[in-house]
């Protein structure tokens, strides 16, 4: 049986924990930022607020700088750079964009896809932040733009499981290096998702070579929240 003070340090644990899980971005910087740093992000949150940018994004971007040891002078012009994407965003999907949405939206931006290219996802469908990031993977394979956006299209109508989006850009992958053109690797993709409708996507591949999914991929979408 555990002794009262145990117990007692268990609660306490388990409180702190609780806690800390419960912290926000801003909070967090508060704690972690040097001062000078952390006024100058809150100034440019609240500047930023006012274009329906939200706080947490902009504190975490400041978090990843500050962790990567970027120095002072640097780290507020890269928030504010940072928060220009997030509007650029906000502008592609419309003032109801969830932050993961807008945060996907800036990630795909700073990668080189222009924001119309954004506001041409479905509108009348859930726009993911998996396909906002599925699309800057493609583009980035080679795959042009309406290429690209009509699979997404294609993929969004069928409600395509995230699983089997985050698979399309490894497959498109694979076969731009067996040779294949990326506009005729992203065609074989597509027809394979008609197929699949909704699942996950082809063409089948030999045993063992699944999982196919990009670490790297679910890795960005994973920071995204």
């Amino acid at each position: 049986m555990k002794s009262p003070a145990l117990t007692l340090v268990c609660l306490m644990a388990f409180g702190a924990t609780s806690l800390i899980a419960q912290e926000t971005a801003r909070e967090r910087a508060q704690r972690t930022l040097p001062p000078q740093v952390f006024d100058d992000v809150a100034a440019l949150a609240t500047e930023m607020r006012a274009s329906g940018i939200p706080d947490e994004p902009l504190f975490n971007k400041a978090l990843e700088g500050m962790a990567k040891r970027v120095p002072s002078d640097r780290l507020i012009p890269a928030v504010r750079a940072y928060a220009g994407r997030l509007g650029e965003a906000r502008g592609a999907f419309g003032a109801g964009a969830s932050v993961p949405l807008l945060v996907a939206g800036a990630d795909a931006i700073q990668r080189g896809v222009p924001s119309e290219t954004l506001r041409s996802l479905p509108s009348d469908r859930p726009r993911s932040p998996v396909a906002v990031l599925v699309l800057a993977e493609l583009l980035e394979s080679g795959v042009p733009v309406d290429r690209a956006l009509d699979v997404m299209r294609q993929a969004m109508e069928q409600r395509t499981q995230d699983a089997g989006m985050l698979d399309i850009p490894a497959r498109v992958r694979r076969l731009i290096r067996a040779g294949v053109p990326p506009h005729e690797a992203m065609e074989r993709v597509r027809r394979a998702l008609q197929r699949d409708r909704g699942g996950n996507v082809g063409p089948a591949l030999p045993p063992g070579t699944e999982p196919l999914s990009d670490q790297r991929l679910r890795d960005r979408l994973r920071r995204i929240g």
